[in-house]
């Protein structure tokens, strides 16, 4: 219903061919909230389809809609992420490897620390799946001051901006396919090198910015 209601108030085109089911869409996330996930559903037309969240919302509102329309949620916390985050890598491996399309932001909600996160190649890599980077042109961008307003607030706030774009193009790169032959290890670190110049590609054309870049060394492990 709010995918309906918000493309009836901005114009969501897509550019690049419709994703194939089942995939991961890698996406750009400038705004660190707003209606992003809604963008890319109304675009793919991939209706029934989830995306990771984040479980670490202070508003417990906020955090009862991830549960609810997203489903697969992931935590920063150290105490509890290496059981949470594992528990939920399987299940979406398991929901993809039946058919299913995963939205991810490998960004995660701070785009301004300017790197990616390997969840999403690690996904598609398990799952056998392709690995699509989706770009948001003419998104409304990320605005300090909204952190931590009441979430009804903070919820008119990213409507009023959404509404000022006007139009939104929610750009699918090619395909990226995970490659079996390889260790996961070195095929997640190409997967990302691949993603890291899709987005940096992203930035430079709509954002005027440099782009996220993937640090292999800190994030293999």
């Amino acid at each position: 219903m709010g995918v309906v209601f918000l493309a009836a108030l901005v114009r969501i085109r897509r550019v690049g061919q419709r994703p194939p089911r089942p995939c991961v869409l890698a996406a750009t996330h400038v705004s660190g909230c707003g209606f992003d996930p809604l963008f890319v559903v109304w675009a793919s037309r991939h209706f029934r389809s989830f995306a990771l969240y984040s479980m670490d919302r202070p508003n417990r509102f906020v955090r009862f809609l991830g549960q609810s329309f997203w489903r697969f949620g992931v935590t920063a916390d150290p105490t509890r992420k290496n059981t949470v985050n594992r528990h939920t890598l399987e299940r979406a491996v398991s929901y993809l490897r039946r058919g299913g399309v995963l939205q991810v932001y490998p960004e995660g909600e701070k785009f301004w620390e300017g790197r990616l996160y390997p969840g999403a190649a690690v996904l598609a890599r398990r799952a056998g799946i392709p690995l699509i980077p989706v770009g948001l042109e003419n998104a409304p961008r990320h605005e300090p001051g909204v952190i931590g307003v009441p979430i009804l607030r903070g919820l008119a706030h990213a409507l009023r901006r959404t509404l000022a774009r006007r139009w939104i193009a929610v750009h699918f790169d090619s395909p990226i396919y995970p490659n079996p032959a390889l260790p996961e290890k070195e095929d997640v670190d190409r997967m990302m090198n691949e993603l890291a110049q899709a987005f940096q590609k992203f930035y430079r054309d709509f954002y005027g910015l440099p782009g996220p870049i993937w640090l292999r060394k800190q994030e293999a492990g």
